[in-house]
């Protein structure tokens, strides 16, 4: 995977945030008109949106790990990809509590994180 060049593994990392931003500020309920992606979103089962926020943000640490390949400390590298998607997570949480319809948990924080724990297992195992 170090073939790819680094720009290409950022802007990669950064879609797949843009991605989360995006249906993270969808508003919660769906509205006759609203497009395809917000009627999705809105009417996804609260069982498969927790399973995504473990599986997102196991990518979301995966991708920055192998983004911040360039970093010489394998530590220090796994460190900073669970940290920035955790961050993120948290982020999007908090900001989620001002989309009408929607609200944000400690319960998806700590998917988020068990996510990210995921993610660094994987980045272990394949990076």
């Amino acid at each position: 995977m170090n073939n790819v060049p680094i720009v290409a593994r950022a802007a990669a990392t950064l879609l797949l945030m843009t991605v989360l931003v995006v249906a993270s500020i969808v508003p919660g309920r769906a509205q006759p008109g609203d497009s395809f992606f917000v009627f999705v979103v809105a009417k996804t089962p609260t069982l498969v949106q927790k399973l995504l926020h473990l599986s997102m943000y196991a990518l979301l640490t995966l991708m920055w790990a192998w983004t911040l390949e360039a970093i010489q400390s394998r530590s220090a590298r796994l460190l900073i990809a669970a940290v920035i998607a955790v961050m993120f997570g948290v982020s999007l949480e908090w900001y989620q509590t001002r989309v009408p319809g929607r609200f944000g948990t400690i319960v998806d924080v700590a998917l988020n994180a068990a996510g990210a724990a995921l993610g660094l297992v994987a980045a272990i195992l394949l990076l």
